[in-house]
């Protein structure tokens, strides 16, 4: 496996791995502008623990430390850390687009599961305005679904966004805050046998199958930890860093092959 990292967004560009018949194909679709917009200012890259740590200062002052790690059993570790100098909206994801099969096809058979019973519904300007339960809904990942017939379901929330766009509240999570690392959420692309785990220490999930408009919907997936989103309830607050706070998070991005041994 390889990874290539922008040194412009810190955000992952390439992951070249090997299907069940060790045939290799980049699983990620680089775009400019993903769910995190355009690139931004570049970042400061030095070797750190095995892998590659990017260090910027955000606007309004905030200091941003990522590191990104891939390890022998094919875990791609990415550590989030940000101290604020001054009051500062925090995003710590890395916005990775996938596509299992080496986008030789679009990811409407890819089987997706996430550890979920909630999520958000969003208004038509893609804001928060409530959370529902995922039962009787296209939402509803609870056990392994494919993404594809999901996505033509009519259900107001997929018309509105045009797909998936939404975030999930992780079980034995629904206080929020941080905690330990635990696997929230697996994709399986039966067709190369490339299998994807998703483990994270935040409260929350988001997916994401790209826009109607820029041509990409169900192309690939955005699976991206985060913190809980800017709902107007004292439940969900706003993720805000006050001056001398420190963030930590870790997402953890693992992959491997459906049918090897104790995988």
């Amino acid at each position: 496996m390889a990874v290539t990292i922008s040194g412009r967004s810190a955000a992952l560009r390439s992951w070249r791995a090997p299907d069940r018949y060790g045939r290799m194909a980049d699983i990620l679709l680089a775009a400019p502008d993903g769910p995190a917009g355009p690139e931004a200012a570049g970042w400061e890259a030095s070797r750190a623990d095995g892998g590659v740590s990017l260090l910027r200062t955000a606007p309004g002052g905030a200091h941003v430390q990522v590191n990104f790690r891939l390890d022998d059993d094919g875990s791609l570790v990415i550590n989030h850390n940000a101290m604020a100098m001054a009051p500062a909206r925090l995003d710590a994801e890395a916005h990775p687009c996938f596509n299992l099969n080496g986008g030789a096809a679009d990811v409407g058979d890819h089987m997706l599961q996430i550890d979920a019973d909630y999520y958000v519904e969003v208004g038509a300007g893609g804001e928060p305005v409530g959370v529902a339960a995922v039962g009787g809904t296209p939402f509803d990942f609870r056990q392994p679904a494919a993404i594809g017939p999901r996505l033509g379901w009519p259900d107001t929330q997929i018309r509105l966004v045009g797909g998936f766009d939404h975030c999930y509240f992780v079980r034995s999570h629904m206080a929020g805050g941080q905690g330990a690392l635990r696997e929230v959420a697996r994709v399986v692309d039966p067709g190369s046998g490339r299998r994807l785990q998703v483990y994270t220490t935040e409260a929350a999930l988001q997916l994401c199958t790209g826009k109607p408009a820029a041509g990409v919907q169900g192309r690939g997936f955005w699976l991206d930890a985060n913190a809980r989103p800017e709902l107007m309830s004292a439940a969900w607050p706003e993720v805000i860093l006050h001056p001398g706070q420190v963030y930590r998070q870790t997402t953890v991005y693992r992959l491997s092959l459906q049918n090897q041994v104790g995988a």
